[in-house]
């Protein structure tokens, strides 16, 4: 059994790759390197790690045991392990592939020699599986139901893109910002600044309506007002149009291409918006978002009926006085690496309808605490 310990503990050293960006190292400037030779790949069949002293007594859970002491693992065995454990659906490269086979040799060398020791017949090493295993299986039935819906068909595709067409609009969006107070000297007659600011403001607004490039105008309204910082841009992004506050975005989706705003009054300023250009991608092209909108609708209403009965009870004087601390339970120490055999990540679950849970249950995980 404690054979199993070592699939457990090398996706908790896959998931630490996980958190690193899987990266080349870069070559240094100026210098050349020869083209590498093309070479056969590696067969399915053929040894890509081959362990010497490590001699288990009954058949191993990985590879093959060539003679008493000598383990072999083929490119289909070691590739067939490495997809079990990717529970982020990492791409290794060939250091940090090197590194997890390395790792795992390494385990298999402790696991070994825990075995022949005995280990597994301790009580903590019993608990610790039964905590993995719940892991484990919470992760892979996560894992199922991505792959369950991995692929929506193409009617709740056609279907999805029907009911929400203001997903696929896109809309190039111009500002002209005209501050209240000269952001270099703010103290320097603020009200005769700011009247003057918003008189100016109201004249842009014509000549941007009229087709004047937001630009030079933007440009034109800084030097007017003896503002020398830098004048802001005047194309904004996805992300800075959904921070507007929602009248104004509807007042912006009000308008044709070409039309403005009125004079926006906000906090900081005086503003301007102005429709450049709008149009709505095509099924085809919206079709990978929609994919992945309706995989992880679905993955989520499946994670949602799993967990929405379940209803908890906390006492909470034991909570209350426990802290924040390890839990210290007579004869078994606490350490740092405890949490490392536990692979695999924490997945928020949506939460259950309104009144199906103990209103002192905090948000429920995809995994067990």
């Amino acid at each position: 059994m404690i054979r199993n310990v070592v699939i457990i503990l090398i996706a908790a050293v896959t998931s630490l790759f996980a958190q690193q960006p899987a990266t080349a190292p870069s070559s240094a400037a100026g210098v050349t390197h020869p083209m590498p030779v093309q070479q056969k790949p590696v067969a399915p069949d053929a040894p890509v790690i081959t362990v010497h002293g490590i001699c288990p007594a009954g058949k191993p859970t990985i590879g093959t045991k060539t003679d008493s002491c000598t383990l072999v693992l083929t490119r289909a065995q070691f590739e067939a392990m490495v997809g079990a454990i990717n529970i982020s659906n990492q791409t290794f490269n060939p250091v940090a592939l090197r590194s997890l086979g390395s790792s795992y040799v390494t385990l298999m060398a402790l696991a070994d020699a825990g075995e022949k020791a005995g280990v597994e017949k301790d009580p903590r090493f019993q608990e610790l599986m039964d905590v993995a295993r719940t892991r484990v299986l919470a992760e892979t039935y996560r894992r199922h139901l991505e792959e369950k819906y991995s692929n929506p068909s193409d009617a709740e595709i056609q279907a999805y893109y029907k009911q929400h067409p203001e997903m696929f609009e896109q809309t190039r969006i111009e500002r002209i910002y005209i501050p209240k107070v000269n952001p270099l000297h703010s103290q320097d007659k603020p009200a005769e600044f700011q009247k003057k600011a918003r008189e100016l403001a109201g004249q842009i607004r014509e000549r941007a309506a009229k087709g004047e490039d937001m630009m030079s105008l933007q440009e034109e309204a800084y030097k007017t007002l003896g503002i020398r910082s830098m004048p802001p841009q005047t194309e904004m992004n996805p992300m800075q149009v959904r921070l507007l506050q929602k009248q104004l975005q509807a007042d912006i989706a009000a308008l044709k291409p070409g039309e403005v705003t009125t004079v926006e009054v906000e906090p900081s300023g005086f503003n301007i918006y102005k429709v450049r250009t709008r149009k709505t991608l095509s099924l085809e092209q919206a079709k990978p978002q929609i994919a992945r909108e309706i995989s992880q609708k679905n993955v989520d209403a499946g994670l949602k009926a799993a967990t929405g009965g379940v209803h908890t009870d906390f006492n909470e004087q034991f909570f209350n006085d426990r802290g924040v601390g390890p839990p210290q339970i007579p004869g078994m120490p606490v350490h740092s690496g405890t949490h490392m055999i536990i692979p695999g990540r924490v997945h928020a679950i949506p939460a259950p309808a309104s009144g199906s849970a103990n209103k002192n249950t905090p948000q429920q995980t995809g995994a067990p605490k």
